[in-house]
Parts: structure tokens; C-alpha cells; sequence
């Protein structure tokens, strides 16, 4: 794949001024569709448990002084709380600190942040692929993953994590052209350390191997490290402040409390999460695979090594590590996307007398029929609750939504007609759209 990715190049070369209109439509677009789908009916379901843990936080911090710098340093019934450092938790209060806080109240900015996400996807793709159709694919993907979704809507942090994550990649892919970006890096990691440190490691690791294979010359200069340095002084300086007060045991919590259940669950997470890989990805899964062998066929391009290393790297320590929740894996999301939508790409390229590969059609027309047996199932469970037949019906409307997408997008395949692409991304985010208008999208009720 052709891609203008050499450090010399600048910014202000690689784009028209019709690629700069087209890119800040896309921007603003991208931004509409998804404030629609992670802000919409965020009250329809109560709070989960560990929501409500992050709720009773917010109460206490907005009672605490702002002067008085007791929220730099967050408790729970009185008790200093250290599972997730301050960022996002003193977010989540300035958004409450005047009004009752609300499921939608308190979900609001973690959706809010989420749906920022995706136009930094966006940006990143355009980074690396350059062209434009590959980078508004992969936005698109990343934005129809029911995990991210689901996730980004809850008062959980995550959608916070996705934002910061993906904007300090961005920052580190720009810095291989402009040294100035690299006080961007600093600062991205600082909002990530300080709402998931442990995320923030990991994706350290991961940057660092890439710019190890991608642009080692970034590694050996002293601009860059002063940048990030003086942009992760935040983070640092709280990380001290808090190891004054409490000590070791503050370190032991933030950033090894997923591990309190011992290595004994090393197995179970070498099944676990592989199987939440699969099972959450469909049906970009199947794309993914062939655009990660793209990228090991393009070894020579940056984009390819970004997404062999972030998905690879990444994805291998969550699954070798005994984590304690699969809001670990979502930060995985992002590479997966990017390999789906250079797929897309390709495969919109490709000569008309070859055919796509015969897998994608029988996976598709497979997994249609099996949730059509299940809304069905659904539908006739007996015994028939007059009561329940309302949700039965939604929750059945979603699923039929589903699988006539994915087996008319079999049928476009099996014809050999590109138009399975538009259909397959419009089809996904209806259902989407089902699936949030409904009380089911949190996974905490059960009508059937």
C-alpha cells in the first residue's frame, strides 16, 4: 500500500486543501454519528455495581473543598481509595458537582469522551494510511465494536481510557515528524496514568517496541524525551505526592490490584480472553485477520507495524496476564480496526476477476442463521408474559437486525459486489441504534 510515511515529509504537504475540507468533514461527521450512538438513552438502565462504587466517589469528592486539595487524594466510606487514580474521577465530579447524579448524568462523560475517540481514530489512520478511504473505514469499524460501545457508555472510565489512549498514539506518531508533538505524548500519558495506570504502562510498552522498529532515531534524541518528560510531569508529580502519604501500598493497588487474585488464574486467562476476543469482534473479526496479514506482507510501511505490534504486543500481555476485567482489552479495539479498514481498502481495489476469499460469506451466512434460531427462540419462550412482550419484541427486532445485515452483506460478497462494505457499516450501526434503545445494552437485565 502506497503511503507517504517518511519523517521529513510535513504535514502541510500531505494534504490538499480539498483533502483538509474532506478531512474536517469527516472530523465533524464522525463526531455527529457517534455522540448519537454513545449519549443516546443513557438512562434506560440502572447503574451497575462497580457504577455505583464510582457514583458514591463522585458524592464524597463534591462534597470535599477544591481548595482544600482533599480531592487530589480520593476515599470511599472514609477510606483512602486508590484503585483508579484522580483524572477521571475529578471529571465525572465537576460534571455532577451541581446536580442529582443521575445513571445519564454520571455515564455522560465517560460517552462524551468515548465519542472524541473516534475522530482521533480517525486522525491516527490518516497518519499512517495517508489516503483518506482506509482512515474513515477504520473510524467507522471502531465505532460499530459493540465493546467499545457498550464500555464507552458506562460510568466506568473507559471511554476516558479509549480517548487518551488513542490520542498519545497519535501524538507519537506526529512526533515522528515535529519533535514539538512529543510534549503531546507527555501529556497524553499523563491523562491515561491518571485515570488507568496499569493501561498506561502496558501502552508504553507498546509504543516504545514500536518506535524501537518503526523510527529508533526518536528513541536516541534528547528533544523527544525532554517533551514527553516535561508533558508527564502531572502524572508523576501526583504519583509522588500519593507515595508520601500512603507508600507502597498505594503502588501495590494502582497498579497490581488485578493481579490480588494470583497467578493461579494465569489458565483461565489464556482461555478467557482470547474467547472475549472472539466473541466481542464479530464480524470485523473476520476482516481483521486478513488485514493483519496484509500488514505482515508490508513490513515496510509504518501502518503495518503499528498495527502488528499494537495489536500483537498488547494483545498477547492482556491475554498472558491475570487480569480481573475485560475492560483491559478494549484499548485492543483501536488495532483491530485499523486492520479492517485497510482491508476494506484493499479489497475495494482489487481487479475485478479475483474473487474475495471464500470464508468471509459462509462465516457471515453462519453466524446470521445462528442468532435467527436465537431471536426466534426468544420470541416463543415460553411461558408468554404478556408483561414481557414488548422487551421480547425489541430485543427480537435487534437481533433479526442483525443477522438480515450480515446475510445480505454474504450475499454482496458471494456476488462480488464492493457495495458489501457500505451495507454491512450501515446495517451494524442501526443495530447499534437498536440495541441502545433498549434496557439491554449494559448487560443487567434479563426480560426473557
Amino acid at each position: 500500500m502506497n503511503s507517504k510515511t517518511f519523517t521529513w515529509h510535513p504535514l502541510k504537504f500531505l494534504h490538499s486543501r480539498s483533502e483538509t475540507g474532506r478531512s474536517l468533514c469527516s472530523w465533524v461527521g464522525l463526531l455527529a454519528i457517534a455522540l448519537i450512538l454513545f449519549g443516546s438513552n443513557l438512562d434506560s438502565s440502572p447503574l451497575l455495581d462497580s457504577e455505583r462504587m464510582i457514583g458514591q466517589l463522585v458524592q464524597e469528592m463534591a462534597q470535599q473543598s477544591f481548595l482544600s486539595g482533599d480531592w487530589l487524594f480520593p476515599t470511599l466510606e472514609g477510606q483512602p481509595y486508590h484503585q483508579h487514580p484522580v483524572l477521571g474521577l475529578w471529571l465525572l465530579t465537576l460534571a455532577n458537582v451541581k446536580g442529582e447524579i443521575t445513571p445519564g448524568n454520571l455515564r455522560f462523560i465517560g460517552a462524551l469522551f468515548a465519542s472524541l475517540s473516534v475522530p482521533l481514530l480517525y486522525a491516527v489512520a490518516r497518519e499512517i494510511f495517508v489516503l483518506w478511504r482506509p482512515a474513515i473505514l477504520s473510524a467507522l469499524i471502531y465505532l460499530m465494536f459493540f465493546p467499545v460501545v457498550r464500555w464507552g457508555r458506562l460510568a466506568m472510565l473507559d471511554g476516558m481510557i479509549l480517548f487518551w489512549s488513542i490520542l498519545t498514539v497519535l501524538c507519537v506518531l506526529r512526533s515522528r515528524r515535529d519533535f514539538r508533538w512529543s510534549l503531546g505524548v507527555g501529556l497524553s500519558l499523563s491523562g491515561l496514568y491518571l485515570t488507568q495506570g496499569l493501561i498506561g504502562y502496558l501502552l508504553t510498552i507498546v509504543l516504545i517496541i514500536f518506535l524501537a522498529w518503526d523510527t529508533p532515531r526518536l528513541l536516541s534524541s534528547i528533544y523527544f524525551w525532554v517533551g514527553v518528560a516535561l508533558g508527564i510531569l502531572p502524572a508523576l508529580t501526583w504519583y509522588w505526592m500519593e507515595w508520601l502519604v500512603y507508600g507502597q501500598p498505594f503502588l501495590n493497588e494502582i497498579f497490581f490490584h488485578s493481579f490480588q487474585g494470583g497467578w493461579h488464574h494465569f489458565f483461565t486467562s489464556l482461555i478467557s480472553y482470547p474467547l472475549a476476543m472472539i466473541k466481542y469482534s464479530w464480524p470485523w473479526l473476520i476482516f481483521a485477520i486478513y488485514g493483519v496479514r496484509l500488514a505482515g506482507k508490508s513490513l515496510n510501511w509504518g501502518w503495518a507495524k503499528l498495527i502488528l505490534v499494537w495489536a500483537g504486543v498488547y494483545g498477547g500481555i492482556i491475554c498472558i496476564l491475570p487480569l480481573d476485567t475485560m475492560g483491559y482489552l478494549l484499548p485492543f479495539y483501536p488495532a483491530l480496526a485499523l486492520a479492517s479498514g485497510v482491508m476494506f481498502h484493499e479489497v475495494n481495489n482489487w481487479p475485478d476477476d479475483l474473487p474475495y476469499p471464500q470464508s468471509w460469506p459462509v462465516i457471515l451466512l453462519s453466524l446470521s442463521g445462528v442468532i435467527s434460531i436465537i431471536s426466534l427462540c426468544i420470541f416463543l419462550n415460553f411461558p408468554f408474559d404478556f408483561t414481557l412482550l414488548s422487551y421480547r419484541l425489541l430485543l427480537t427486532l435487534t437481533l433479526i437486525a442483525i443477522a438480515l445485515t450480515w446475510a445480505v452483506t454474504s450475499t454482496l460478497i458471494i456476488r462480488r459486489n464492493p457495495q458489501f462494505i457500505a451495507v454491512l457499516l450501515w446495517g451494524m450501526y442501526v443495530s447499534l441504534l437498536l440495541v441502545i434503545s433498549s434496557p439491554y445494552w449494559t448487560g443487567n437485565n434479563v426480560y426473557f
